[in-house]
């Protein structure tokens, strides 16, 4: 491709105070106040997503030619100064002024350096309002991908770890207290389930975000001629929002759904690396977490603080208050863009930074060294198998769950009260139909393995159960792995296209 006569040096509008936007109606520059505390602000987030900026105004400017919109040399000299943009070091190139304003201002005034008058026809058929939109979609796009990938990461993970400890007994809790027994591959496949529900959550929200703002204008649409069509298809969105007016409000309420989601996520994966801590805890000490993934004390030699846990549990409480920001500026909203502008630019961040700490979980997890002995010990405590013996009652006597409860409950009662050794059962603490039952038969009754095998209800922890949740997490997966794909499919397709398109009109192979 043939580099375009830049003329004059941009760079040479950062030695002076450039012209902008606001002269002709206001009659002044902006005040510096105003330049670091709105304009820099903005543009420091913005310019995260300058990619993707400049990938728009090619798309617009391909669509604006093959409509006729655009003379052809006039289209091919905006579209070949766009891909120098690109293919050089871009922020370089665009040396980004905050005196200047936005994103979408900074490479017009690049265009106007390349190409003179011409460069500043860029904004023809479109407004800041959907050009902004646009381009926080393409760029949360991007981000959101990145979590559902960390997610997908996480998720097979947990799949392959629970094979890697199929039928290992553990102990389960409700309260703290120990509650039933389960497996650990029983445990984590409900955990698995958790991810899945927020990669359907991150897919949803990614369909309603995959809608192209721009050609929505200001307000009202354009009276050019344009094809919102194919700069939807050229940005990778599946196509264009219906409503004009929609095109920049509908930014406004995706920003509070996609925190809201980024919490929901961070608080299930809290909950794993919780229980995680709490295994590990020196008093419990049932895990292991790898050496490499802990800490030390500044003081204390003897310490191992599993560190990671504390920053995914840290982030997950941060989180809350992530969509209460963007409801609150959804609340108070007068315009479409400025007001959004300092709460949208902030969630690809916000989606980095939930994809670390997935990904730290997902490596916990892989290495982390589980105590089966222990936990099998463990699992076999405090009466934990209780609800076995009732529900035998019931079966063998007739009586109603409460009685039986109720009896069972005062027959752990009294081997409490007299300091009975736990997993111990005495039949001269028994009495009414408890009484029938040998000490043989209430071990028996009350064996965890046992009591984990007759859990054979839908879901339960029987062998037969265990390998269908076991399969039918493999397949939802793999659904989620199509979804996945099919997205970045439409992306990079349109990007490809776009690009093609491009070098095709200025005749670069």
């Amino acid at each position: 491709m043939s580099t375009p006569d830049l003329g004059p040096s941009v760079h040479a509008h950062t030695s002076a105070a450039p012209s902008a936007l606001t002269d002709g109606r206001l009659g002044v520059g902006p005040s510096p106040t105003l330049v670091t505390h709105v304009n820099a602000v903005e543009l420091s987030d913005e310019l995260d997503g300058i990619v993707d900026y400049v990938h728009m105004d090619i798309a617009h400017a391909l669509m604006l030619t093959q409509r006729g919109i655009f003379e052809p040399a006039r289209g091919r000299a905006l579209v070949e100064a766009l891909l120098s943009l690109l293919d050089g070091d871009t922020e370089q190139l665009l040396a980004p002024d905050p005196r200047v304003g936005t994103l979408g201002l900074q490479i017009e005034r690049y265009l106007e350096g390349a190409l003179g008058e011409a460069g500043l026809d860029i904004q023809r058929g479109r407004s800041r309002i959907d050009q902004k939109a646009t381009g926080w979609r393409m760029t949360n796009r991007a981000a959101i991908l990145d979590v559902m990938s960390a997610l997908e990461r996480l998720a097979s993970s947990i799949l392959s770890v629970a094979a890697r400890h199929d039928g290992v007994l553990i102990p389960g809790y409700t309260h703290l207290q120990h509650s039933q027994p389960t497996t650990l591959d029983h445990y984590l496949n409900a955990h698995y389930w958790a991810v899945s529900r927020n990669l359907e959550r991150l897919v949803e929200v990614a369909a309603r975000l995959n809608l192209s703002p721009l050609g929505g204008a200001a307000y009202s649409g354009t009276s050019w001629d344009i094809d919102r069509d194919t700069t939807a298809a050229y940005l990778g969105f599946d196509r264009p929002i219906v409503n004009a007016r929609d095109a920049g409000m509908a930014s406004i309420d995706l920003g509070a759904e996609l925190t809201s989601v980024l919490g929901l996520t961070l608080s299930s994966v809290s909950r794993l690396a919780s229980d995680l801590n709490y295994w590990a805890s020196s008093e419990v000490g049932l895990v292991q977490i790898d050496a490499s993934l802990c800490g030390t004390s500044s003081m204390m030699p003897q310490k191992r603080n599993p560190m990671v846990l504390e920053r995914i549990r840290g982030l997950a409480g941060s989180a809350a208050g992530w969509s209460a920001s963007q409801l609150g500026v959804m609340h108070t909203s007068t315009s479409t863009d400025v007001d959004q502008a300092y709460v949208h630019n902030v969630i690809p961040g916000y989606c980095a930074e939930t994809a670390g700490v997935i990904d730290l979980l997902r490596e916990t997890l892989e290495t982390v060294e589980v105590d089966r002995d222990g936990m099998r010990a463990s699992a076999r405590k405090h009466w934990s198998t209780a609800s076995a013996l009732a529900d035998r009652l019931v079966d063998d006597h007739g009586l109603s769950f409460r009685h039986a409860h109720d009896a069972v409950a005062r027959f752990i009662a009294a081997h409490i009260d007299a300091e009975v050794p736990d997993g111990e059962v005495r039949t001269a603490l028994a009495d009414g139909a408890l009484a029938e039952y040998s000490t043989e038969q209430l071990l028996e009754i009350l064996d965890p393995e046992s009591f984990v095998a007759s859990r054979t209800s839908a879901g339960g922890t029987s062998v037969a159960n265990r390998l269908l949740l076991a399969a039918e997490a493999d397949d939802d997966l793999e659904r989620h792995r199509e979804r996945i794909s099919a997205l970045r499919t439409v992306v990079q397709t349109g990007k490809h296209r776009l690009l093609s398109d491009a070098r095709a009109l200025i005749g670069s192979p």
